[in-house]
C-alpha cells in the first residue's frame, strides 16, 4: 500500500471494493470530494485487489463488470486524485476492525475523514460496521463519513443489480444504475471470417473479463481511439453446440468501418438487446436478417444517443 506520509494536506479516504463504480459508488467519491475541497485536502481512494469475495468464497465470487484499469479510470473521473491498492491476503483479512483503521492512521499520518457506503463492512468477520465505525474513528482522531444508498426504482444500486440486469439482457436498466453504458474491455483477435463471408466484417473482440451479457444481438458501439462507432453486436450463446466455434469472444460489425484493428485495446459498449439467437435455413437468409439487424442497431443508437 503506497504510503502518504509526505503529503501535509488533510487526506480524506474513500474506502471500498467499487466494482464498476456505479452511481452508488460516484457519490461516495462527490462525498469525498466535497469534504477534501471543505478541508483543503487531498480526495483519495482506497480499494482491495484481489475482489474480497474471490479470497474468502472464490466458488461464490461474483463476476467482475470492470477491470482493475477500468476501475481506476472511472475513479480519477470522479475527480480523486489518488488511488492506493491494499493487496488482499487472509492475514490481511484476519485483522480486526479497530487494527484496520489503526493501519491507516499509520500508513496515511495526514488521514482526517474516511468516506464509505452506508452497507461498508471491514474487519474479521465484518466486526466493523456503519454501528461501529464512527466510535473506532473518533478514537484516532478521524471523522467517518457514511454516505447514504442511491436508489432507484425503490431499490439500493449496487453492483448485483447490475451483474443480474446484464445477464438478463437488460442493459438499458444496467446503464440507469451505472450512470454509463455497460461496457466490457478486450482484445480484437483473428475469427473465422463468418460475418466477412456474409457480407458484415466483424470485429472479434475477447473480453478480459468472463461477464457477458444475455446471448443475443445487441445494439451496441465499438469505442476506438477515436472516440465510438455505432454497430450491432453478436454474444454467442456458450451452451449452444452450434455457436461453439465463436469461442468466448464478442463480435460487432461497424458498418463502414474498414481498418485493421487486431491485437488493438478496445471495449464494447451495449446499448440495447434486439433479438436473440435465430437459425437460418441458408447464407442468404442469414444475410437479409442480419442486415435488418444492422439497421435496427443503428436505429436504436440514434435514439439513445440523438
Amino acid at each position: 500500500m503506497p504510503l502518504s506520509a509526505a503529503n501535509e494536506a488533510p487526506l480524506v479516504l474513500a474506502i471500498g471494493q467499487f466494482d464498476g463504480v456505479h452511481r452508488g459508488h460516484q457519490a461516495v467519491f462527490r462525498t469525498a470530494v466535497a469534504s477534501a475541497a471543505r478541508l483543503g485536502g487531498i480526495p483519495a481512494c482506497l480499494t482491495f485487489r484481489p475482489h474480497v469475495a474471490q479470497l474468502l468464497n472464490p466458488a461464490g465470487a461474483p463476476l467482475l463488470l470492470a477491470t482493475p484499469e477500468q476501475n481506476e479510470a472511472l475513479i480519477a473521473a470522479c475527480g480523486i486524485a489518488q488511488i492506493h491498492v491494499i493487496p488482499f491476503t487472509r492475514e490481511f483479512a484476519a485483522m480486526g476492525p479497530a487494527d484496520f483503521l489503526s493501519l491507516l492512521k499509520m500508513e496515511f499520518p495526514s488521514l482526517a475523514e474516511i468516506v464509505v457506503g452506508e452497507n461498508f463492512t471491514f474487519g474479521k468477520d465484518r466486526a466493523g460496521h456503519r454501528g461501529t465505525l464512527p466510535s473506532l474513528a473518533a478514537a484516532l482522531g478521524l471523522r467517518a463519513h457514511l454516505v447514504a444508498h442511491v436508489e432507484h426504482a425503490g431499490a439500493p444500486i449496487s453492483s448485483t443489480r447490475i451483474r443480474a440486469a446484464v445477464a438478463t439482457g437488460d442493459l438499458p436498466l444496467a446503464k440507469l444504475l451505472l450512470g454509463r453504458a455497460f461496457a466490457p474491455a478486450g482484445t480484437v483477435v483473428r475469427g473465422r471470417a463468418v460475418g466477412r463471408s456474409l457480407g458484415f466484417p466483424t470485429a472479434n473482440v475477447r473480453p478480459d473479463l468472463p461477464i457477458r451479457p444475455a446471448p443475443g444481438i445487441y445494439a451496441a458501439r465499438l469505442a476506438l481511439s477515436d472516440g465510438p462507432h455505432p454497430g450491432a453486436a453478436f454474444v454467442p450463446d456458450p451452451a449452444d453446440p452450434a455457436q461453439a466455434h465463436f469461442g468466448k469472444v464478442v463480435e460487432i460489425h461497424v458498418p463502414g468501418l474498414a481498418r485493421d484493428l487486431y491485437d488493438q485495446r478496445v471495449e464494447i459498449a451495449f446499448t440495447r438487446r434486439l433479438r436473440g439467437h435465430v437459425h437460418f435455413p441458408d447464407a442468404a437468409a442469414a444475410s437479409a436478417r442480419i442486415a435488418a439487424d444492422v439497421q435496427a442497431a443503428l436505429a436504436a443508437d440514434a435514439e439513445e444517443n440523438p
